[in-house]
């Protein structure tokens, strides 16, 4: 039975990121806990982290807590070290550029990329830092062996970067398995949910198309649900805009509040500049939500449109604003999109994407049994 480490900084409870990829560590860990010999995830650290065991599975923190940018810093030279000298026979690597790790060339290491930022590198931090992101996504990639993307928009990136000769394994994401049986309940209310970031997640798109939406409707409400370092920004532009009583900040939520949310939304909203895979999208989908998606990065295949919702172009607000109008003014619309969602997310299951990322490990372990740094 092999001993495997992973390395991914995000963690479920981390006050600046808590994104999908820690969950999905999360599901598929806890999976396979009785059929590894040892798992160990070596997240980074933040207020309030300690190291504990998880459901058999151990977690490591490494790093500073504080700030956000020494969190991150300090976790990326542990972690390299970590990889370079710990007790591993397996180790993966949630790659983020923001967060490099140097991958040494003589273990058993596997890379998933959820999505490649260089692809927005250049409008998010401008011509010259851009171009130094793009740079260091492409070198550190390159220095990989074994590789797994989260959606095919990813695995044909990839492919594009490193080759048709390169080991790509394509191993999605799920969602549990309660929101597939939970009843609709529809209330009187849109549903943002997902990381606040505001260039990554487009919140500045969603303001304004909800701007547009309450000039036609001004009764209509938004619930923003989730956490993340621009919920202050979500709330001074709502009032910039004239819609900060129609706007209601959440914050982040539990399993039980998230249920309630989804189950009452007559739509979600998501209109994300990018994403690897976009759990959340599935996540409502597979709760039988009405969604609305920009056309970013896997969000295509992942909504399934017309069956999993509608999509609209990336950026596009007064689109993003006229798919919700006709939405919320189409009853019989909403209610089929609620039944042909439920039955397009039964391709994620948290169970399947386990053993998918089983076999990962497994084909990573064979592939590099010649190295010298096996079984450390």
């Amino acid at each position: 039975m092999l001993r495997v480490l992973h390395c991914i900084y995000d963690d479920p409870g981390n006050p600046w990121v808590a994104g999908g990829g820690s969950v999905r560590v999360y599901e598929i860990y806890r999976r396979l806990a009785d059929r590894l010999r040892s798992i160990t995830v070596a997240t980074g650290t933040f207020p309030g982290a300690r190291e504990e065991e998880i459901e058999g599975v151990g977690y490591k923190r490494l790093g500073f807590a504080t700030p956000y940018a020494l969190s991150r810093l300090s976790y990326s030279y542990a972690a390299s070290r970590l990889l370079s000298s710990g007790a591993y026979d397996v180790a993966v690597y949630d790659f983020s550029t923001y967060t490099p790790l140097r991958i040494p060339g003589n273990r058993a290491i596997g890379i998933t990329v959820h999505h490649l930022t260089g692809e927005t590198a250049l409008s998010r931090w401008g011509p010259v830092l851009g171009r130094m992101v793009v740079g260091q996504e492409i070198r550190r990639l390159r220095r990989g062996r074994f590789f797994s993307a989260t959606s095919r928009a990813t695995e044909g990136r990839l492919r594009a970067l490193l080759g048709p000769e390169a080991e790509i394994h394509l191993i999605q994401a799920g969602v549990p398995d309660e929101l597939f049986v939970q009843p609709r309940r529809e209330a009187d209310y849109l549903l943002y949910f997902g990381r606040l970031d505001w260039v990554h997640k487009g919140l500045d798109v969603l303001l304004r198309a909800m701007a547009a939406v309450i000039r036609t409707d001004p009764d209509v409400r938004l619930k923003v649900a989730g956490r993340g370092k621009d919920a202050d920004r979500v709330l001074e532009a709502a009032q910039e805009l004239g819609i900060r009583d129609n706007v209601e900040l959440v914050g982040a939520v539990d399993d039980g509040t998230r249920a309630e949310l989804l189950a009452g939304a007559q739509a979600m909203l998501m209109p994300s500049r990018f994403e690897g895979f976009g759990m959340a999208a599935a996540e409502a989908m597979a709760a039988g939500v009405p969604l609305i998606a920009s056309r970013a990065g896997s969000l295509p295949e992942v909504v399934d449109p017309p069956e999993g919702g509608v999509l609209v172009p990336v950026g596009d607000s007064d689109a993003l604003a006229r798919a919700t109008i006709e939405l919320l003014h189409d009853d019989t619309r909403r209610r089929e999109l609620s039944r042909t969602a439920r039955l397009s997310a039964e391709r994620f299951r948290w169970d399947r994407v386990a053993e998918q990322h089983l076999h990962f490990l497994h084909a990573i372990y064979s592939a590099a049994g010649s190295t010298s740094g096996r079984g450390r």
